[in-house]
């Protein structure tokens, strides 16, 4: 790592529910960036991409509700969108008013970014990466009593909740997921990144820091109103996707997301998991110089 760039230091944020946690980069006259973690993983995960970032802005990745080590309650039974997480990122917002910030996020973490940013005048920017951009049908759907018996019989829900959560330790994790083709493409390090708060001790061994059932629920929570979010954004919008291996941005989405004004690319050699990959190319998209096709 190249020594001068700023060190990454964990942060927590007292909030009446609980503690919201995650990771800092602090520079104090840099443009402020809030990053925001895709669906059961949290900020530790992104360490890497965080650091290269942290050339350009003032860093603050969060760990979301039910993530990480944030203590806010995560009741699976009552998630039936977004809005909680949103809602959570405009709180934080609000108490660190100052200069205008640039939301960032992966996945879930873009959409949540996409949500909290409505209305606002502190954005100055919105970066999204693989946003889970569905048909706006989903929405419709997702408020019917069936669908949530639907979606949790059918991935990645159902897989979540299947997920094994405790481990004899760290070391046995990293051994298992290396040998897993979901992981296959993390840069090095990036898989003790996630487990660093993916993670936490129990009996004698660590579990999954984000349930299983709070991970399906959140999956399974799409009445989120994003395509919404996107055309009134309140700052200029560049999303980045993966040519083949995008599993959130259907194919339709490009067009969707330039008719509302969205600078849109899809990019080769990545998966969905391209923060963790490629965290380089990913920390160049954050800082507004993302190449095309590298």
């Amino acid at each position: 790592m190249d020594s001068s760039r700023t060190a990454l230091e964990r942060f927590t944020h007292e909030t009446p529910e609980g503690v919201i946690a995650g990771w800092r980069a602090p520079r104090p006259d840099a443009p402020r960036l809030l990053f925001c973690h895709a669906t059961g993983f949290c900020a530790s995960a992104y360490k890497q991409m965080l650091t290269a970032a942290a050339e350009t802005f003032d860093v603050t990745a969060v760990d979301l509700r039910g993530h990480g080590r944030t203590t806010l309650p995560a009741d699976p039974a009552r998630l039936r969108s977004w809005t909680i997480y949103a809602r959570d990122v405009a709180d934080f917002l609000d108490a660190h008013e100052g200069r205008n910030w640039t939301l960032a996020g992966h996945s879930m973490g873009a959409v949540v970014c996409a949500l909290s940013a409505r209305g606002r005048t502190d954005i100055a920017a919105l970066r999204l990466i693989e946003p889970v951009s569905m048909p706006p049908i989903v929405r419709y759907l997702a408020i019917t009593p069936l669908w949530r018996r639907g979606a949790m019989r059918h991935p990645p829900a159902s897989l979540a909740v299947k997920r094994r959560a405790d481990w004899s330790d760290r070391a046995a994790m990293i051994e298992t997921y290396s040998r897993k083709r979901l992981f296959s493409q993390f840069a090095p390090g990036a898989i003790a990144d996630y487990l660093e708060d993916g993670v936490r001790e129990k009996d004698g061994g660590v579990t999954l820091s984000c349930a299983p059932a709070w991970e399906a629920a959140t999956f399974t929570a799409q009445a989120n109103d994003f395509w919404g979010a996107v055309r009134r954004a309140p700052a200029p919008m560049a999303v980045l996707a993966a040519r083949d291996g995008s599993s959130t941005v259907f194919p339709g989405a490009g067009g969707r997301f330039r008719r509302s004004g969205a600078a849109f690319e899809r990019i080769e050699g990545v998966t969905h998991l391209a923060p963790m990959e490629r965290p380089d190319l990913a920390a160049a998209f954050l800082r507004h110089d993302a190449q095309k096709g590298v």
